[in-house]
């Protein structure tokens, strides 16, 4: 988050499935994690995206299961929690500026 906001940008929040494939395919199918702006739900509250918004989990391929306190993490196709703590690289985005 801090490198993200440093450079004006925020970690990724996809809109859908297709954004998350287009990913994939741009990054040339990846077996590796990259952090994304989701964080896991912690004392009962569901997962959330960086700008507040919870997670519509009918959008995209999910294996979130039950972990409470872990991190959106995407890989492949699809996002997967992981522990908070993990050195993994990260994807940020910006809004696009009108020229």
């Amino acid at each position: 988050r801090e490198d993200c906001k440093k450079q004006g940008s925020v970690l990724l929040v996809p809109w859908d499935q297709d954004e998350l494939e287009f990913l994939n395919e741009s990054l040339w199918k990846p077996t590796r994690h990259f952090w994304i702006g989701l964080s896991g739900p912690v004392a009962g509250t569901a997962w959330m995206w960086e700008n507040g918004s919870d997670l519509d989990q009918d959008q995209f391929q999910l294996d979130l299961g039950k972990r409470p306190g872990a991190c959106g993490t995407l890989k492949g196709n699809g996002i997967d929690p992981q522990n908070c703590n993990m050195s993994l690289q990260w994807i940020c985005q910006r809004e696009s500026v009108e020229i």
